[in-house]
């Protein structure tokens, strides 16, 4: 009899466990919009200008400043600009040129975010560049076999432009504070002609006579957290914020 009350008692409970529901689990919707979302201006400065000189014929240094945001999803225009100058002394010439650049484009980001604290970008960009430069040879050394002759030019002021495209990455290593770098292919367009002597060198592109050259950047940028977006909407009026009584 016992035997059969504690069969009972086992069936019993076996068929109150099996009748309960097990407990729903909340899964977390998926982000619907997958695109970085930065509020704010980037601004940066290239820490790779200073030092051309190591991988560039003559003595080419510079600075360069940098501006971005994100405007749409997954778009990010671009203001870039700086100052480029090559000097190049030997025992047959005297060279200096040097002037600002400016380029202006736009990145198009091909991650998805995950979350909305996902900040780091790889990116696709184009640019237009253009530059106000001038050159001048301040001595200049020709050895003939008759002879040797010298000279100087005065300084010459001309316009040159390109275009960019460009494979970069841009990743958040502090809050607010990226690192990244970026590789170019520039594309020149058109030059001053000046006669003599030619154009030499382009501020922001390099040696004229190349009609493609390939540059790489290595930046550092600081996000000011300005969300622009709520400075420009609308404000509602005192109407709109009061709600009607519903009778």
């Amino acid at each position: 009899m016992r035997i059969l009350s504690f069969t009972f008692v086992l069936c019993l409970l076996a068929a109150i466990s099996f009748g309960q529901k097990e407990p729903e689990r909340k899964i977390k919707p998926k982000r619907t919009d997958n695109y970085i979302r930065m509020r704010g201006i980037r601004f940066g400065t290239d820490l790779t200008r200073p030092f051309q000189d190591l991988w560039t014929k003559g003595n080419r240094y510079g600075y360069e400043f940098s501006a971005d945001m994100e405007l749409w999803p997954n778009w990010f225009p671009n203001f870039e600009t700086g100052y480029d100058v090559m000097k190049i002394q030997t025992p047959y010439v005297d060279y200096s040129g040097q002037g600002t650049y400016s380029r202006i484009g736009i990145d198009y980001n091909v991650l998805e975010a995950t979350n909305k604290n996902d900040k780091d970008i790889l990116y696709i960009g184009f640019r237009y560049g253009f530059t106000l430069a001038s050159q001048q040879v301040n001595q200049y050394l020709i050895d003939y076999y008759w002879g040797k002759t010298t000279g100087s030019y005065p300084s010459q002021s001309y316009f040159g432009h390109w275009g960019e495209i460009l494979l970069g990455i841009k990743g958040e290593v502090l809050h607010n504070i990226y690192m990244g770098w970026t590789v170019r292919g520039k594309i020149k367009f058109n030059h001053a002609d000046l006669g003599m002597p030619p154009v030499y060198f382009i501020p922001g592109y390099g040696k004229s006579e190349k009609g493609f050259t390939l540059d790489f950047t290595y930046s550092v940028y600081y996000n000011l957290p300005w969300d622009f977006r709520k400075s420009i909407a609308p404000k509602k009026t005192d109407s709109e914020k009061t709600e009607p009584v519903k009778k």
